[in-house]
């Protein structure tokens, strides 16, 4: 839950610093310095005059600036195309790598035309800078946390307090399965004991504490499994309302396209949660079903007495080989890719509207 303080002091606050992070955050601000006078520049060394004297159009001219800007772009997305070759010589798919890439030269696109549409409207370099640098601000850093603070308001979630006392009052319902004398079990212990025709569960064929095990874990179950999905479908809500604000700030886009392409996401974290439960459940059942048909109900009780009661009441290590087995697989491309689109429409609506801005910008320049 905490983050190491030696790591937090070390790093001083960047230890969860990732490479996406650099690229939604950091590189933005490179091509900024990089590129927020490319057309001031022009003015300030009285070369736009003679460029527009020649026939050379705003168009044309918005057109070499962009080139030149986005191939400063395309070369910093050199380092995220080495890391997915190496990813695709690791398993990951041709698609989702080719998605992660495509999606961030598009975010950076969106950059590159924001910062030529600001140098093309004002004519100081340090009017550009200011203005690209409270984009920024707003956009990587104001924006996420009004998406965040919004989601939570528009989709109010009950707290961890409020939660666990509903839940502990269904499960007190349900039965503490490591007592098979509470009153919750004692139905299940008269319908056993008429199912058998007998008179006492020592004279059962199984064991009865067994049996109460393994009907108190699948009631327990039943109802954390609930109250998870009642969670996590608050949680998905909430996700998509922030989602939204990607038509505010292309980070939060770029940050959701990221998260959905590489696996990263919410509903890949929910699909985790699932099966891993579904495979702890079969685990403890398949115990509980050990302990229900191999182990003596009198010695079972009697497990406390003496060393060799403890060892004639241990299951073997091979009931837990089933752990093992568990091998969590990410979704195939094609639906890492469809979870992507709407960020990618949202990126591209970036792209078309800073772009059409640069160029009517340039059509109007003036020396």
């Amino acid at each position: 839950m905490f983050a190491d303080a030696r790591a937090s002091a070390d790093l001083g606050g960047f230890e969860g610093l990732t490479a996406a992070l650099v690229y939604q955050l950091f590189v933005p601000l490179l091509l900024i310095a990089i590129g927020h006078g490319v057309f001031i520049r022009e003015r300030e060394e009285n070369t736009l005059a003679p460029l527009l004297a020649q026939g050379v159009t705003g168009n044309e001219l918005y057109a070499g600036k962009w080139i030149a800007l986005a191939g400063v772009a395309l070369a910093l997305l050199l380092p995220l195309a080495m890391v997915s070759a190496a990813a695709i010589v690791r398993g990951e798919t041709l698609l989702a790598s080719l998605g992660v890439i495509g999606l961030y030269a598009l975010y950076l696109f969106v950059w590159c035309g924001l910062i030529l549409l600001v140098s093309a409207k004002v004519r100081s370099r340090a009017l550009s800078l200011g203005v690209l640098a409270l984009f920024w601000l707003a956009s990587a850093l104001i924006v996420p946390r009004m998406a965040v603070e919004s989601a939570s308001s528009a989709v109010p979630a009950p707290g961890k307090l409020e939660t666990d006392l509903r839940m502990q009052a269904e499960l007190r319902v349900v039965g503490d399965g490591h007592y098979a004398g509470a009153p919750q079990f004692l139905q299940l212990q008269a319908n056993l004991l008429a199912q058998y025709d007998v008179d006492r569960v020592e004279d059962l064929p199984v064991n009865f504490r067994g049996v109460v095990a393994e009907a108190a874990e699948a009631g327990l179950t039943e109802v954390m499994n609930r109250f998870a999905e009642e969670r996590m479908e608050l949680e998905a809500r909430q996700a998509q309302f922030a989602e939204y604000f990607g038509w505010l700030s292309p980070v939060v886009a770029v940050s959701a396209g990221s998260r959905a392409l590489s696996g990263t996401d919410l509903a890949t974290h929910h699909r985790f949660l699932r099966e891993a439960e579904e495979v702890r459940f079969d685990f403890v059942q398949g115990l509980n079903r050990v302990h229900v048909e191999q182990l003596d109900y009198v010695v079972d009780i009697n497990r406390s007495i003496d060393e060799e009661a403890q060892r004639r009441t241990r299951m073997s290590a091979e009931n837990w080989n089933v752990l093992d087995e568990f091998s969590f697989q990410p979704a195939a491309a094609d639906e890492r890719l469809a979870r992507a689109g709407a960020p990618l429409a949202m990126l591209f609506a970036w792209f078309l509207l800073v772009t059409a801005g640069g160029i009517h910008a340039a059509r109007r320049m003036q020396p």
